[in-house]
């Protein structure tokens, strides 16, 4: 039988590579992993000549791929039985597939809010009343497990089982946000779970991978916060547009050497009509922005030639969401 091949994303960002990379590693079955590094040249092709979904993380067994994390898991547990990858007491084993299920399709508000960051340390200090709701029901989970299935050992039910990997980056998430476990039951696990070898092995990959990179900006771990809201419509006219993609890579190149400058995302479909957002640490830098003698000059040559309307907005961010399927199976 051909070697089961992992294809995960990155170890600081993509949680559910983790998941299945844990349950293997932790049941001690022998695997080869490819990592792919999001936001890297060629990445999203790298990862779809690899996985039907274009999403992270894929096994390969022989002539047989599968996408999911928990689906991976169960296929795991399938194929090596003596790992015991779920509880031997049938009701046990329901609950921890109940918990685990619930896991994989639930916790948005608390996925779009922390979203996974290894090596990341940024507290919140406001927690939205359905980000709480979601905290309030994971540790309640964790709690139930622990007293109810866990005297066989520390993990969730007593011994490892695919129920601890799927709420294994969910420990990592509430370390970096300082989100405290009081219940001494929900307690324990936690800890346990942030020294175990396989999850400091993963750490650790993070820490190397993330060595001298900045951080990805997070609009809402930033004490003040602003952002510009550009809204165009390209010239209807061909001849209008010629210099304007030497022009956009320009300014988006100029705006990243600014002071005050921290994140920004565009797009533009096919009609014509785009939006960037740019986001700023004060009102200040924004008005530099604006009156960068470079800026100013792509700005007339935007009214005169590249755009029938357009709009701005500033704006003060006051909440931040976001999620990413390409970092994740499926949520």
């Amino acid at each position: 039988m051909s070697a089961l091949h992992l294809i995960s994303g990155n170890k600081n960002y993509s949680s559910w590579s983790l998941r299945p990379w844990l349950a293997l590693r932790q049941a001690n079955i022998l695997f080869e992993e490819t990592v792919t590094l999001f936001e890297t040249p060629g990445w999203r092709e790298s990862i779809k000549s690899k996985s039907p979904s274009g999403k992270v993380p894929a096994l390969q067994h022989g002539d047989l791929t599968l996408v999911e994390s928990l689906a991976i898991c169960e296929y795991v547990a399938d194929l090596h039985p003596e790992a015991k990858l779920w509880p031997d007491d049938v009701r046990a084993r329901a609950f921890a597939r109940s918990v685990s299920c619930e896991m994989h399709a639930g916790f948005s508000h608390l996925r779009k809010t922390m979203w996974m960051n290894v090596v990341g340390r940024t507290p919140k200090d406001v927690i939205a009343t359905e980000v709480r709701a979601d905290i309030d029901r994971v540790q309640a989970l964790w709690m139930e497990c622990r007293t109810r299935f866990g005297a066989g050992g520390p993990f969730l039910f007593g011994r490892f089982s695919i129920a601890d990997a799927m709420f294994a980056p969910v420990v990592f998430r509430f370390r970096t946000y300082g989100i405290a476990v009081t219940e001494p039951a929900a307690k324990a696990w936690y800890e346990m779970m942030l020294s175990l070898p396989a999850m400091k092995e993963w750490e650790r990959a993070a820490e190397v991978e993330m060595a001298g990179k900045p951080m990805p900006y997070d609009p809402s771990s930033a004490q003040s916060t602003y952002a510009v809201i550009f809204t165009s419509q390209h010239s209807s006219n061909p001849d209008n547009l010629e210099g304007y993609s030497e022009m956009a890579n320009a300014m988006e190149e100029l705006v990243k050497k600014q002071p005050g400058y921290l994140a920004h995302d565009s797009v533009r479909d096919s009609s014509g009509a785009g939006i960037t957002v740019a986001y700023f640490d004060s009102l200040d830098a924004i008005a530099r922005w604006k009156n960068n003698e470079k800026h100013r000059a792509a700005q007339e040559r935007g009214k005169s030639h590249f755009y029938e309307q357009y709009s701005v907005k500033v704006c003060s961010v006051e909440r931040s969401y976001g999620s990413s399927n390409s970092y994740g199976s499926s949520k």
